[in-house]
């Protein structure tokens, strides 16, 4: 019998609000429902629904505009639907993480020459904000400033067809890749190479941001099966 890993909270919440926005119906652009009425709707605390909504901005399912309310995303132009029986967790990430490499290196390669000022001004802010999690003892929310950082390579590749298939893709695999084991710093190790990453593609060092992407890689897969 294979070992099934314990959702946190947020993503239970993520869950009920995925469950609300398909029980009514709602689309691409459609506004939800304030803060106060989703509370009360789906009987849950106002900071477990603020925490599931960073989750599914994160995960590219919510687009949040300051002021006007948050919004379903846009529907992309290339979306992977998978659903997989994790009999085996180690063997599962290490396979994905094969994927990973091929796709968000592209990314990386990609950003080295697309990236504007704005871009690489998100990355530092999520990396910054990474650092300030962790030192705040703020895990889950340390693992959402890792993922925007992530993300926001991924947009600064300026291809939309392939920021589509990774996002599709980040989504399935967002609840094995976001406490694997059940370990929520397992990750943390590979913290100085996304410092070293944003350096290179600020430069425009393709080499060295393909070897920083390599070294976060590899450390990933290190963490991945010491465990």
């Amino acid at each position: 019998m294979k070992a099934l890993r314990k959702k946190r909270l947020s993503e239970l919440v993520a869950d009920e609000i995925k469950t609300y926005i398909k029980q009514e119906n709602l689309k691409s652009g459609d506004r939800l429902p304030s803060v106060a009425e989703l509370v009360q709707t789906l009987g849950i605390g106002r900071s477990s629904l603020r925490e599931a909504l960073q989750l599914l901005e994160s995960q590219g399912a919510l687009k949040v505009l300051n002021g006007k309310g948050t919004f379903i995303s846009d529907i992309k132009p290339f979306h992977i639907q998978m659903a997989f029986e994790v009999e085996n967790e180690k063997k599962f990430l290490l396979e994905t993480l094969e994927v990973r490499e091929a796709l968000e290196g592209k990314a990386v390669e990609l950003a080295v020459v697309s990236a504007n000022e704005a871009d690489i001004n998100q990355m530092s802010l999520h990396l910054k904000e990474y650092v300030t999690f962790i030192e705040n003892d703020e895990r889950e929310k340390a693992n959402q400033a890792d993922a925007h950082f992530h993300q926001a390579i991924y947009k600064a590749s300026k291809n939309p067809m392939l920021e589509s298939i990774i996002d599709s893709v980040w989504d399935t695999f967002h609840e094995f890749w976001n406490v694997p084991f059940g370990k929520d710093d397992i990750f943390d190790q590979s913290y100085p190479f996304h410092e070293s990453l944003l350096k290179a593609i600020r430069e425009r060092d393709s080499d060295e941001a393909l070897q920083s992407f390599r070294e976060i890689m590899a450390s990933v897969r290190h963490s991945i099966e010491k465990v």
